[in-house]
């Protein structure tokens, strides 16, 4: 028994004439006198009986006029709910998010976005960059934030600001780092690091850094314990709010910067993720030196 079965029946049903209910149906009245055949084979009923030039449903063809119908509205039913969800997926927005000090204006990008698109949720992930670029192609993710470029033309990937670090320390006896201090001088004391996004093992000499999720315990630690934090300028503030003698300074001399990129696949079919992804590169490509152009 085939859907289309049950639509040819009850449109004959529905039209009392084989002819008429052809025309409707857009059948030739062979094919679809053949098929009305071939149901009542399956059935083993008749479910129709000729009155005239017209055709009348049999008893048992009322009784099965009522199951087909209620089948036919179950499945419209489920049509509609799995075209719902699939609409539902195409109106949700998937991110993938390394925090750094723009995290808090990418944020309020979404707010905009999310206000002013049609999109009904949206979800924000931090995926480990080993897995994100098969994220963003498969579809996972919609648009990444991370310090992972993309190759290939199948995707979207532009450098959107670089993130900076510095070195913080309590001035004491036991810490005496200078501006533009040497890396040799910042690897002779204990370091300590908040959530890095940079592989700091490289970029200080293998040097060994404690990697900690509070900063409070790197506030003790540089009140207490004589160690150096490398942190991003906000973290650094934020260190300095509880306790102002702290010493901070850059660390561009040494070049210990991390890029951050924008990417996206680059035929995504939800309109409002590109044109989000265009306004992030622009919002952005104003706070940008022009030493440091768009990069695809």
């Amino acid at each position: 028994m085939e859907f289309k079965q049950l639509n040819y029946f009850v449109e004959i049903a529905n039209q009392e004439h084989m002819t008429e209910a052809a025309l409707t149906l857009n059948i030739a009245q062979s094919a679809l006198s053949r098929q009305i055949s071939m149901l009542e084979d399956e059935l083993g009923v008749k479910l129709f009986k000729r009155q005239g030039r017209n055709i009348k449903l049999t008893e048992d063809g009322h009784l099965f006029l009522k199951e087909a119908v209620e089948i036919l509205e179950a499945v419209e039913r489920s049509k509609m709910v799995l075209s719902d969800e699939a609409d539902k997926d195409k109106r949700t927005l998937n991110i993938s998010l390394t925090p750094t000090d723009m995290t808090g204006k990418v944020m309020q990008s979404l707010t905009h976005v999310v206000n002013t698109e049609d999109i009904e949720s949206f979800s924000i992930f931090d995926i480990p960059d080993v897995n994100l670029t098969s994220a963003v192609y498969e579809g996972v993710i919609d648009i990444a934030l991370s310090p992972v470029k993309m190759p290939g033309s199948e995707m979207r990937s532009m450098l959107l600001f670089e993130q900076n670090y510095r070195y913080v320390f309590r001035e004491n006896s036991a810490v005496n780092l200078p501006k533009n201090a040497r890396m040799s001088e910042i690897v002779e004391y204990p370091l300590a690091s908040f959530n890095p996004i940079l592989n700091m093992k490289n970029k200080f000499q293998n040097a060994e850094i404690n990697n900690f999720n509070d900063l409070t315990i790197i506030q003790h630690l540089l009140m207490s314990h004589g160690y150096v934090a490398i942190v991003t300028s906000d973290q650094a503030k934020l260190l300095k709010h509880y306790y102002p003698a702290l010493i901070d300074y850059s660390l561009d001399h040494l070049n210990i910067t991390q890029p951050l990129y924008l990417s996206m696949k680059a035929d995504s079919k939800k309109t409002f993720t590109r044109r989000w992804f265009n306004q992030l590169r622009q919002s952005f490509q104003l706070d940008i030196d022009n030493t440091f152009p768009l990069r695809y």
